[in-house]
């Protein structure tokens, strides 16, 4: 492997370093429904200069005994040494393109990322239906991964304690087939909706991303990016919404939380004027006309509805029907 550049500095990382890059995926740990007990457990390690650490992260779904979903994240301290990464997820941002791309010599020495070390338990998890044992590290594995690992049995201890909170966890997943792929998890304790949380995430190469514009978040998430903003569609010189995604979709969690209702988003960002459909799924039209050759009248246009609503709506109706069908909602 070639040596890699150091890094210099912060933005969004292009497509054209596709073809230097280590293997990772970005991509949710199934595909279609999981359903089944929901355990979440977390810590926090490695704090100076009065910050509390890294935030370390494993979520875990039980069904009938068995485990069908495990996954670890990070949340990088508040104080991280790059200003650009403080307070970052680490799973599906810039982050893996840092570690890989510049600065990080262990990554290039032993061909891995931290999305990696963390697939690797995840599998492992998944293979022996246990989460006391021991685990393999990856070879090469950062601090993170080794700091992280105790959350098993953290969750394991959960799981066998008769008195833990019971809480229930609900997870569709979708390709939508045009380089994005869409992921409703709904966590239910009681018989109400304590989290909705909705997100969309790119494929991990740019050849399966139709948009020219959106094949530079490759390998990430709308919510979870940092630099990732909805580029102009056809007919648009401009911000079409004007809502970051994270916003839309935090607003849409307490919204559903508060009222119990998956499918009532009035009020919510960008719901409101024409539906322009689904707008990603084809390449951009350059020469179509745009919504207004008056600088003027553009800023006054009635702005279109977000694609995102309606990809969230078919989805909500699958877990919500199931939910139904399990008892869990009237």
């Amino acid at each position: 492997m070639a040596n890699k550049t150091r890094w210099l500095g912060c933005g969004p990382w292009h497509e054209d370093n596709e073809s230097e890059l280590i293997s990772w995926t970005a991509q949710p740990p199934y595909t279609g429904l999981v359903k089944g007990d929901y355990y979440h457990a977390e810590l926090y390690y490695s704090g100076r200069w009065g910050a509390k650490g890294h935030k370390g992260m494993l979520d875990v779904a039980v069904k009938d005994g068995n485990i069908v979903f495990a996954e670890f994240n990070e949340n990088t301290m508040d104080n991280y040494y790059v200003r650009h990464f403080q307070g970052l997820s680490k799973r599906r941002t810039e982050f893996q393109f840092f570690q890989d791309f510049h600065d990080k010599r262990r990554s290039v020495a032993y061909g891995t990322v931290l999305a990696n070390g963390f697939k690797y338990v995840e599998d492992q998890i998944l293979e022996k239906q246990d989460l006391a044992g021991d685990f393999d590290l990856l070879h090469g594995a950062s601090f993170s991964m080794k700091s992280m690992i105790g959350l098993t049995k953290d969750v394991d201890a959960q799981i066998k304690d008769p008195n833990h909170k019971k809480q229930l966890y609900y997870g569709y997943v979708e390709n939508f087939g045009y380089g994005l792929t869409g992921w409703l998890q709904v966590v239910v304790e009681d018989g109400k909706i304590v989290r909705c949380f909705y997100d969309e995430i790119f494929a991990d190469h740019t050849a399966e991303i139709v948009y020219d514009d959106l094949k530079q978040f490759y390998r990430q998430s709308k919510y979870e990016s940092s630099t990732y903003e909805d580029p102009f569609p056809t007919g648009w010189d401009r911000h079409a919404w004007l809502v970051c995604f994270k916003e839309l979709s935090d607003q849409l969690n307490a919204k559903v939380c508060q009222t119990q209702d998956m499918f009532d988003i009035a009020g919510l960002p960008c719901v409101d004027g024409p539906d322009m459909g689904v707008v990603w799924d084809k390449p951009r039209e350059d020469e179509a006309p745009l919504v207004s050759d008056s600088d003027a009248t553009a800023r006054s246009v009635e702005r279109p509805r977000s694609p995102v609503w309606n990809n969230y709506l078919r989805m909500a109706k699958v877990l919500h029907d199931e939910m139904v069908k399990d008892g869990i909602l009237k």
